[in-house]
C-alpha cells in the first residue's frame, strides 16, 4: 500500500536526498495520517456509542490527538520547505525538528497519563467485559495503523 501511494503522490520517490521530495513524503505521511486517524476516530466513537464502551470511545479520542501529531507533522514540513529568506539564509528546515518535538512532548504526556491510569487500574481493578464488537473494532484498527 505505501508503495503505491510513493508511487502516485511523490515524483521521483528514489532522489530521498532532493529537498522537494522530501518534502513530498512528509506531507504524504501527515495527510494519511490524518484521514486515517480521523476515519478510525469516527468508526470508534460510533462503535463506542453503539456499545456504550466507554473504553472504545476513549480509543477515539486516542486516534484523534494521532490526527492531530500528523496535522503538526504535516505542518511543520509545509514550513520547513518553504526557500531561505533574509531571516532565514539556510531555510526553515529546523521546523521538522520543532514539529517532532512537540510530538515527542505529546507522547510523553499521554504515556504518563496512560501510565497513571494502568497503575490505578491495578490498585483498583475492574471487571473485564468481553464483547464482540470491541474485538471487531480492534482488528479493524490494527489493519488500518498497518
Amino acid at each position: 500500500m505505501t508503495d503505491i501511494l510513493v508511487k502516485l503522490f511523490v515524483k521521483d520517490g528514489r532522489d530521498i536526498l532532493n529537498p522537494k521530495v522530501r518534502e513530498r513524503y512528509g506531507l504524504l505521511s501527515g495527510g494519511v495520517g490524518i484521514v486515517c486517524n480521523i476515519f478510525l476516530c469516527i468508526i470508534k466513537l460510533f462503535a463506542g456509542l453503539l456499545t456504550s464502551s466507554i473504553s472504545i470511545m476513549a480509543d477515539a479520542l486516542n486516534n484523534l490527538s494521532d490526527a492531530g501529531s500528523s496535522i503538526v507533522t504535516f505542518i511543520g514540513f509545509k514550513l520547513a520547505s518553504k526557500p531561505a529568506d533574509n531571516e532565514h539564509p539556510y531555510g526553515h528546515g529546523r521546523y521538522e525538528y520543532i514539529s517532532g518535538l512537540i510530538i515527542a512532548a505529546v507522547i510523553l504526556i499521554m504515556g504518563f497519563e496512560l501510565l497513571k491510569s494502568s497503575v490505578d487500574k491495578i490498585i483498583h481493578p475492574e471487571a473485564i467485559e468481553f464483547s464482540l464488537a470491541s474485538a471487531v473494532i480492534l482488528a479493524a484498527s490494527i489493519f488500518v495503523k498497518l
